[in-house]
């Protein structure tokens, strides 16, 4: 009996206004962010990120659930160095074959469905994108939600919500920034941190919707 392949969860993400920084502050930022990414415990790679471009990152994760949570978490950490800067991230859910040792080399619906999304998402309003085999409007009409709360994240909330998706508690937060755990509150609050924490944990269920097939 041939065995099911699994759905996976390709990332296809660039910088947005990187030809406002010098190449050197970019790749110090993304070589950052690709290393906190590749090492976070939460999330389960079967292919970790890697840059490609100067300015851009793939990478594949085995469980499809966790794709938003790393979604949000690096904008929050892009975002936390200038105003300006951002991510577009482009998420193709489906098959792959090959499954290889590199993104580059890999392939399947997962990888196409994340590289044409990466090619329009200029065209869409959220930075956020999500597609698969079937059509998901309600969800990325949801997305257009969350990116009204994102694209008001100033560096010092996006400090904050980066610090509370790598599971600092108010305390922590306040100790690594030096500032009162009050201000930390403020933050959080202002934020809206409280809608985009029940979007995340209730995102597999919105997922499963599309994916039990």
């Amino acid at each position: 009996m041939k065995a099911i392949k699994k759905n996976h969860a390709v990332i296809t993400a660039d910088m947005v206004n990187s030809t406002r920084f010098s190449r050197e502050e970019t790749a110090a930022w993304l070589e950052e962010l690709i290393a906190l990414l590749r090492e976070h415990k939460s999330f389960n790679w079967a292919l970790k990120p890697e840059i490609y471009r100067g300015d851009s990152f793939q990478g594949v994760l085995k469980n499809p659930a966790e794709v938003m949570r790393v979604a949000v978490l690096a904008r929050a950490v892009m975002r936390t160095h200038d105003i300006n800067t951002d991510l577009r991230v482009a998420i193709g859910i489906g098959k792959i074959d090959p499954l290889t040792d590199r993104p580059g080399t890999s392939d399947g619906e997962a990888f196409r469905l994340s590289g044409h999304l990466a090619d329009n998402i200029r065209k869409q309003k959220a930075r956020i994108g999500i597609a698969l085999p079937i059509p998901t409007e309600p969800l990325n009409a949801s997305l257009d939600l969350l990116e009204t709360l994102i694209e008001n994240w100033t560096t010092a909330q996006s400090e904050v919500i980066a610090a509370l998706l790598n599971h600092n508690n108010i305390t922590q937060i306040a100790e690594r920034l030096s500032i009162s755990q009050s201000a930390v509150s403020q933050r959080i609050a202002a934020s809206k941190w409280w809608a985009v924490e029940n979007f995340l944990t209730t995102f597999p269920k919105h997922l499963a919707l599309y994916t039990k097939r």
